[in-house]
């Protein structure tokens, strides 16, 4: 949990995971797996432990973000991890979050928050999830969504918006021709 301390530790599960010693360090970390995946530089560590490390380690930090995956889902750092576990976990430990965060209408949930967003993108492109009727949900909160910046993106992200420049000149181009009617 500290800045430089992250950078060595995912240096050392990169390279020497399967070492007895990385192996011990690592179980001992993982025994606080939660509080390390909310951490400002544990989630680096915990976000190497999914793509390098050993399978019963990666479910260690699943079953850890399956205990509450909305809130991990909509949390500053471990956004990240849900986006990585639902690449680099097992078919088990994906569908415990999927169970979880899958549904069109949390998706919708998720989209509407600055940090969801992400997963929520994620999901959408999961084979697993039923995009259609995820999009249907989304489109019925489109209004809220263009009230946000995050939102705004998010919607670009999918085609269901104009980028934020067309917008910008299609605005000016309208202000600008009304000016001219009103000189007339």
């Amino acid at each position: 949990r500290h800045r430089f301390g992250c950078r060595i530790l995912c240096r050392l599960v990169e390279f020497y995971a399967k070492r007895d010693t990385t192996q011990q360090l690592l179980d001992e970390l993982l025994a606080e797996a939660s509080d390390l995946c909310c951490h400002a530089f544990g989630h680096h560590v915990a976000q190497c432990v999914l793509e390098h490390g050993s399978e019963q380690q990666r479910q260690r930090v699943a079953a850890a973000l399956s205990s509450n995956a909305m809130a991990f889902a909509t949390h500053r750092h471990a956004t990240y991890l849900i986006e990585s576990a639902l690449d680099y976990c097992s078919e088990e430990d994906q569908v415990l979050l999927l169970q979880q965060l899958a549904h069109p209408a949390t998706i919708a949930s998720l989209a509407l928050h600055p940090f969801g967003c992400f997963v929520a993108r994620t999901l959408l492109q999961h084979a697993k999830v039923d995009t259609e009727s995820a999009l249907a949900h989304i489109r019925a909160i489109k209004g809220q969504l263009e009230q946000m910046k995050h939102g705004q993106r998010f919607l670009e992200e999918l085609g269901l918006a104009l980028p934020q420049s067309d917008v910008s000149d299609v605005m000016s181009e309208s202000s600008e021709s009304t000016y001219q009617v009103g000189q007339q």
